[in-house]
């Protein structure tokens, strides 16, 4: 166990954990550029892999955990260093190819570990590894290298995860843009956004750069990303996974979230992570309020997340349908209307809601969009609380990173965000002592969960299904990085206002890909459930995957010679 605790609470948090956790695709055409070798049917073919297709190969002889890490450095230095360059990945782990010889030779004497063993894994680049740099997007912790590993980092070595690198991020989990790599750019769309701030995870999940990630979610910065790259994206009941080693954005609403092409694979990797961890007090609590029977086994970190992987998961299930998310993009409510009419066809019953007016009412009275501005009111003390873990030549003051930018990075290429400074510069005259922190963490966010609860209990709902976005992802315009696309049809119907009070407070969600638009860009379809319903959310989402097979993999990052392996016969 680790002999310092990165994680601080706030008096008063458990205040909210206390009501918090009361609620208990088609095949692309083939070009004829990727032939296969004759005899080759049941051939591993890297493009959307799966861990069940590459331990498969493993089994088979046909592939080593070397090659198979080859085979990802190649993409990533065709897709990412060069080429189209998604600026995707911060950090390539300097030791990947050792870390895969050691698992080779760790499977030939015992077996795997777990089903992840060997199974590349890029970690955004806010997740602590005592190997490489964590910069949390910023380039003056460009090469900071933090004393040991993040909790979910130390259990997926564990487990025999091939940390393959740093996922790129929105500085300081802001946006998709950073001074390090500059913009991250969509995989499908050039001149598009990724989503924030986990893009590096999502875009390069998409591309078929790894094979996992793990992205952070404060708002929506795992379920975003992933609907705008047409991958699977969940965040999780917070405290479920720990947060320690997680350098912070919002201690009261962050968490980490698991990232992949398929539901089986988040489920996996969910599995590997989800445990208690004495050094995140939201940990403790989330799992001290775990339902029974599983309570004792989810806090060793025992849940199998894969077994609700059932088809038939949608029959019977009460869905409510939320209409304030249409209206929007026609083609996004077609697709969406589609991916109901799916799960009512795998026997779901679909009930038309809108969000509740007295939440609504709440939620403006109280300065709704100020919510997440007022919860930020703890970022001074609690980065700074995460910097006095890290080395000495770290600077440990919000003071100083803004001397920094000021003085050092606005004059070079990759000038800071306006966005950045002006969080930084907040957070000086800011405090959790407020009264208007105060009031969010006694009254304001208690009594929004209560009626988010409120809402499950009015209709009997099991889970509330809605597209995700109103519309697809929008051309890159940032001051130092913009690309104008006139081909962009923005939103008639923006996302709801109130969509962070609904989704941040400790509520899961995931996000599964529901089809591609006309202009090629990928949208996903959303399960949201109470606190605790991974496992269920995991089932919907399963069942209505495997009715749809909606993931289609982008033509602009095609297989590259050698991807494809003929099988061994033995």
């Amino acid at each position: 166990m680790r002999v310092h605790k990165k994680l601080k609470l706030t008096t008063g948090t458990a205040i909210i954990t206390s009501l918090l956790f009361s609620g208990a695709g088609p095949a692309r055409a083939d070009n004829g550029d990727n032939k296969e070798p004759a005899g080759t049917s049941n051939a591993f073919k890297l493009e959307e892999a799966t861990i069940a297709d590459i331990r498969a190969a493993f089994d088979a002889g046909t592939l080593t955990c070397v090659n198979l890490t080859k085979l990802y450095l190649a993409r990533i230095a065709a897709y990412e260093d060069a080429g189209i360059r998604l600026n995707s990945i911060t950090t390539v782990n300097p030791h990947v190819l050792g870390d895969a010889e050691k698992l080779d030779r760790e499977r030939q004497r015992r077996g795997a570990l777990s089903p992840l063993h060997c199974i590349p894994v890029l970690l955004k680049d806010n997740v602590d590894t005592s190997d490489m740099p964590t910069s949390n997007g910023s380039v003056i912790l460009k090469n900071s290298i933090p004393p040991d590993d993040a909790f979910i980092a130390s259990s997926l070595r564990r487990k025999g995860a091939l940390i393959l690198g740093k996922a790129s991020m929105g500085e300081f989990a802001g946006g998709s843009y950073n001074t390090i790599d500059g913009q991250v750019v969509n995989p499908y769309n050039l001149k598009r956004n990724t989503g924030g701030s986990s893009a590096g995870p999502g875009a390069a999940v998409a591309a078929n750069l790894a094979v996992l990630a793990i992205g952070t979610d404060t708002s929506t910065s795992v379920r975003g990303p992933a609907s705008y790259n047409g991958i699977v994206g969940l965040r999780p009941t917070t405290g479920l996974i720990s947060r320690d080693g997680i350098a912070p954005k919002n201690l009261l609403f962050d968490t980490a979230g698991p990232m992949a092409r398929t539901v089986t694979d988040t489920a996996n990797l969910l599995s590997a992570v989800a445990a208690e961890d004495p050094a995140d007090p939201l940990s403790v609590e989330a799992y001290k309020n775990f339902p029974q029977p599983l309570r004792k086994k989810a806090a060793r970190g025992e849940l199998d997340y894969t077994k609700y992987l059932k088809k038939g998961s949608l029959k019977g299930v009460r869905l409510g349908v939320v209409r304030d998310f249409f209206g929007g993009d026609p083609e996004i409510d077609a697709l969406a209307q589609k991916a109901l009419d799916t799960m009512r066809a795998r026997g779901a019953e679909l009930v038309d809601i809108n969000l509740d007016p007295a939440f609504l009412d709440f939620y403006v009275k109280n300065g709704g969009t100020n919510i997440r501005t007022i919860a930020d009111y703890r970022f001074k003390a609690d980065w700074e609380h995460y910097l006095a873990t890290l080395g000495p030549k770290v600077p440990k003051t919000v003071e100083e990173f803004i001397r920094i930018y000021e003085t050092q990075v606005n004059k070079s290429p990759l000038p800071v965000e306006n966005s950045v400074l002006d969080l930084l510069k907040r957070s000086l005259t800011t405090s959790a002592d407020m009264p208007a922190y105060k009031n969010l963490l006694d009254n304001v966010l208690p009594e929004a969960t209560r009626l988010k609860l409120g809402m499950f209990e009015k209709y009997h709902l099991d889970a509330m299904v809605f597209p995700y976005q109103t519309s697809f992802a929008s051309p890159i315009s940032n001051p130092a990085f913009s690309i104008p696309d006139p081909t962009y049809v923005p939103s008639s119907r923006p996302q709801p206002a109130i969509f962070a009070g609904y989704s941040s407070i400790g509520f899961p969600g995931i996000v599964v890909p529901m089809g591609i638009g006309s202009q090629g860009l990928p949208m996903t379809i959303s399960f949201m459930g109470k606190p605790y319903s991974e496992g269920q959310l995991l089932g919907y989402a399963y069942d209505y995957e495997q009715a749809s097979h909606l993931r289609v993999p982008s033509p602009l990052v095609p297989p590259l010679q050698g991807e494809t392996l003929p099988a061994t016969t033995g």
